[in-house]
């Protein structure tokens, strides 16, 4: 027989336990709900009218339309018959709900695609019958079907939507796309092979890399890892096995094998920041990493030239009396804000222009402390649409965004720990 546990009378049972941890996942759940609730209002509040709804352009084409057309556009964030938006302020409350544009913009494109192109799946959303992760997930599936398309994949999923595994929700859409939009197939729906280098993610020194290769590219490709790292073993090397194969690829990349140790290397370029012990290393054009001595150092051993630049002082504020930045300072500017300085944006500062943030032709100085790194995006919605920002003079950007709210970005390095 059982025995029944001992609790001290202050001391919560099991049961208890169990239940509060039960009682914050609803509550969690609710609070989900709410906010999908309050960004929908919000859709639903400052849609566009169909004249500008009908100016149809895609996330995807933004940037380019931007070269022909200034200000903000109107952003289909979710599939055909949905709200459309102001680009300005979709920006805003996606800044307000706090991941990168990107993030918050493919959100509220989901809860528009839930609310509007798939009633049954909402509805079972907020009776709470469904999790709004998985509901999002039908959503980012469906938004690229016609109405036609949606409402048949919201007719086929809802009544089982808990329980729908995401395979078949990709079976689903594809069987939408086959009835109702065969002309958006390609070419080879099961083919996803795809390489991706992740350069605006650096850190360290590190880039990630992912991929989905042919089987019979992988088995040739773990081949010629395993043997690229006992190469290197052979040679001396007492770098972890991981490191090893790391290396090997690389070796790969260039075209050569592990020992083939005198065929010309990349030159390597390095930016030493005020002496310290880390530095900015520019090992391609456009991708400013920062490293530690160490690294750099194993670097050298394997490039045929080092060039080491001039050194850049952080505390300093550059200055040119010309429009544009000079080297020195552009590099100093990218160095103290690595990334773009709109809320949340995280494109790496080689890739984004350098701003006046005090405008140059209203006597703005181009100096360390006017300039700011923005994303060509974020760079047309300051200047040609209706976000604005300044620099506070503990060095934080302030940003007030078309619909009024403020929104904070403090980038500024954190300070090492003094014993």
């Amino acid at each position: 027989m059982r025995k029944a546990l001992l609790t001290c009378d202050n001391e919560p049972t099991p049961v208890g336990l169990v239940a509060a941890v039960r009682a914050a996942a609803e509550v969690k759940k609710q609070a989900a709900l709410t906010e999908a609730y309050a960004v929908l209002e919000w859709v639903a509040a400052r849609q566009l009218p169909e004249d500008r709804a009908a100016d149809e352009c895609s996330d995807e084409h933004l940037d380019q339309m931007a070269k022909d057309r200034f200000g903000s556009q109107a952003l289909h964030l979710a599939g055909p018959g949905a709200p459309v938006v102001e680009e300005d302020e979709a920006y805003e409350i996606a800044a307000a709900l706090g991941p990168s544009r990107q993030s918050g913009s493919r959100y509220v494109g989901e809860l528009i695609e839930l609310r509007y192109r798939l009633p049954r799946i909402w509805s079972r959303v907020t009776a709470l019958d469904l999790p709004l992760w998985k509901a999002r997930k039908i959503a980012a599936a469906t938004c690229t079907l016609p109405e036609a398309g949606a409402a048949y994949a919201d007719h086929q999923l809802a009544w089982a939507a808990a329980r729908t595994t995401l395979a078949q929700i990709d079976r689903t859409v594809d069987e939408a796309l086959v009835r109702f939009a065969p002309d958006l197939l390609p070419e080879d729906p099961s083919d996803h092979r795809d390489v991706i280098v992740d350069l605006d993610q650096a850190k360290h020194g590190l880039v990630s890399i992912d991929a989905l290769l042919d089987l019979d590219d992988a088995l040739d490709l773990e081949d010629a890892l395993r043997a690229g790292a006992a190469a290197l073993k052979e040679v001396g090397s007492d770098d972890p096995l991981g490191v090893r194969r790391a290396k090997a690829l690389g070796d790969l990349a260039r075209g050569q094998g592990a020992l083939d140790l005198q065929q010309e290397r990349r030159p390597l370029v390095v930016n030493v920041v005020n002496g310290a012990a880390t530095c900015e290393a520019f090992v391609r054009p456009g991708l400013p990493v920062t490293v530690s001595v160490d690294q750099v150092r194993d670097w050298c051993t394997s490039a045929t030239k080092v060039t080491v630049r001039e050194v850049i002082d952080r505390a300093a504020d550059y200055s040119t009396d010309s429009y544009t930045p000079t080297e020195k300072l552009a590099a100093q500017v990218r160095w103290l804000h690595p990334t773009c300085v709109f809320p949340n944006c995280s494109r790496a500062a080689e890739r984004c222009d350098l701003d006046h943030i005090e405008p140059y032709a209203d006597g703005g100085p181009t100096s360390t402390k006017n300039l700011a790194p923005l994303c060509r995006r974020h760079h047309r919605m300051k200047t040609h649409a209706r976000w604005r920002y300044r620099r506070r003079p503990d060095g934080v950007f302030a940003w007030t965004g078309p619909m009024g709210q403020v929104f904070t970005v403090d980038d500024r390095p954190t300070p090492p720990d003094v014993e």
